[in-house]
């Protein structure tokens, strides 16, 4: 059977970070497959895993959870029945609703294909504290579903979002671990099965806090002021920002949330130069475009 991780967790939160560092400990005689989803058009996080040797399938838009959409399970199946993998980890949208698709992969199809092994939910600590994410419907079921909290970026937290996170163990009687920067070992995966909680499955989503998505295509030729760049996003009071640049390196992949950016260098990429934005409203493309422009060498 294919043991199965669905790593789950809100945007911003590190989870294909993890991921990376998960497939860095790879044993050389296994083969592994990702799965793995981004709320907006354009995806981005597979460019990050391209460079390790694991199989990536990704959905394109929209949202994984919506296992009654046939792409999900088409993908899932591909997998299966081509690639074989030893081990799949399944990586949902941050906005993505998990419940469902641990619904999908213990559904009488796949009891005899897929181990699935306990949830993990990461959490960013000083999001416990921000009652705009702890009240959101999306936030909770990723608590709700998951076996194991993760708290990433600990090392950016203060006291109080410190004990938040005990607390939170403690109020939904869950294990935890506390992790920076993803390093999460592979040997937090190996838990007691006996010990999995029983989620609570929530029959319908809340749309009262609906999020936007928006893409703000760039011209490949051009060059950027990285720095300024950087100072630029730092700037602006949107939930998330991910993109893609491309620079006399190659390309420059851009994560940037609560106003904190990161670069990655890449490869020399095919991939278009673009920034995509998501936020809980509607973003001004124009003003950010014309703003943007202004930051080219």
């Amino acid at each position: 059977m294919i043991l199965t991780h669905v790593i789950t967790g809100f945007l911003g939160v590190g989870k294909t970070t993890t991921l990376e560092y998960l497939i860095s400990q790879k044993p050389k005689d296994e083969k592994w497959a990702v799965l793995l989803n981004e709320f907006g058009k354009t995806g981005l996080d597979a460019l990050l895993l391209l460079a390790s040797e694991v199989v990536i399938k990704q959905v394109p838009g929209g949202c994984l959870c919506c296992v009654t959409q046939m792409p999900f399970q088409i993908m899932l199946n591909q997998l299966i029945r081509f690639d074989r993998p030893d081990r799949i980890f399944i990586e949902p949208s941050g906005l993505g609703h998990p419940d469902e698709i641990v619904t999908l992969l213990k559904q009488g199809q796949y009891q005899k294909v897929l181990d699935v092994q306990p949830v993990i939910t990461l959490i960013d600590p000083r999001h416990l504290n921000n009652p705009r994410h702890r009240s959101h419907d999306i936030y909770t079921r990723q608590l709700a579903v998951a076996d194991v909290f993760v708290a990433n970026k600990m090392d950016l937290a203060g006291d109080e979002d410190k004990q938040a996170f005990s607390d939170l163990l403690v109020e939904h009687k869950r294990s935890g671990y506390i992790v920076e920067n993803g390093h999460l070992p592979l040997s937090c995966l190996k838990i007691d099965k006996e010990r999995e909680t029983q989620f609570r499955i929530m029959k319908k989503a809340s749309l009262n806090q609906p999020f936007f998505t928006q893409t703000l295509m760039l011209n490949k030729g051009d060059v950027w002021n990285e720095q300024a760049l950087e100072i630029y996003l730092q700037s602006l009071d949107i939930l998330r920002v991910k993109g893609l640049i491309h620079n006399q390196q190659g390309a420059l992949l851009i994560n940037a949330a609560s106003r904190e950016v990161t670069f990655k260098q890449v490869a020399s990429s095919d991939e278009p130069s673009r920034l995509e934005f998501i936020d809980y409203q509607a973003i001004d493309l124009g003003t950010i475009k014309a703003q943007i422009e202004s930051l080219k060498l």
